[in-house]
């Protein structure tokens, strides 16, 4: 009977893995504004069809008000592909420190590029055949992507320091699993660029479920 102890040392240790709460809801995910351009412009000028983009989830994440975070993420290559003359997909979220590639599968020049102050980058144009330059983003913030060369082109990464965070579904449900307890500010960054925050409670091996569709 002596391993007895040890068993439940075990036992504890995985009912406090297993413990950490849930947060989930559903809400009405706003639509992508289009990309600016100049008058004139015409996508469809293209040797062939410019296919519809995807549709854009929102991004829901949670941080913690003293910004200490487990850095779980980062080892990951998040890949944004060129394909039928739009960027799929056209809502990304990663973690700080994680590197995105921007694979070209059009029979065409594309040129990825983004002014934003969170990453400032022009990978200039390169063809289907060549491999994409491999882009680390380091720091927090939204950054806005476009091509040079097909303005109505553009995509979004969300460039977050908490690991806690995932896409809406296409219902607009979504669902933060393994969450530590503790309280958290829940944040919702809609294609349409509208940020909406609330506060929320996370409690061990409960679920809470948040009402974000009014």
């Amino acid at each position: 009977m002596k391993p007895l102890p040890t068993l439940l040392l075990v036992f504890a240790g995985v009912q406090a893995l297993i413990a950490d709460g849930t947060v989930e809801g559903k809400l009405s995910v706003e639509s992508m504004k289009p990309s600016p351009s100049r008058p004139g412009y015409l996508p469809s000028a293209t040797k062939q069809p410019v296919l519809k983009p995807e549709s854009a989830p929102a991004i829901v994440y949670l941080e913690r008000d003293d910004g200490v975070y487990p850095r779980t993420k980062t080892n990951e290559t998040a890949r944004i592909r060129q394909s039928g003359y739009q960027f799929r997909p056209s809502m990304v979220a990663i973690q700080t420190g994680t590197k995105v590639d921007f694979p070209n599968l059009d029979d065409e020049f594309h040129n990825v590029f983004s002014c934003s102050k969170a990453k400032h980058f022009d990978l200039g144009r390169f063809r289907k055949e060549e491999a994409s330059p491999e882009v680390l983003f380091n720091k927090p913030g939204v950054v806005k992507i476009y091509c040079e060369i097909h303005q109505h082109m553009r995509c979004f990464v969300v460039v977050l320091d908490t690991p806690w965070f995932v896409k809406t579904d296409a219902e607009g449900k979504f669902s933060l699993n393994n969450i530590p307890p503790g309280d958290y500010s829940l944040k919702i960054f809609q294609p349409s660029e509208r940020l909406i925050q609330q506060r929320v409670t996370v409690t061990d091996g409960q679920t809470n479920t948040v009402n974000l569709t009014r």
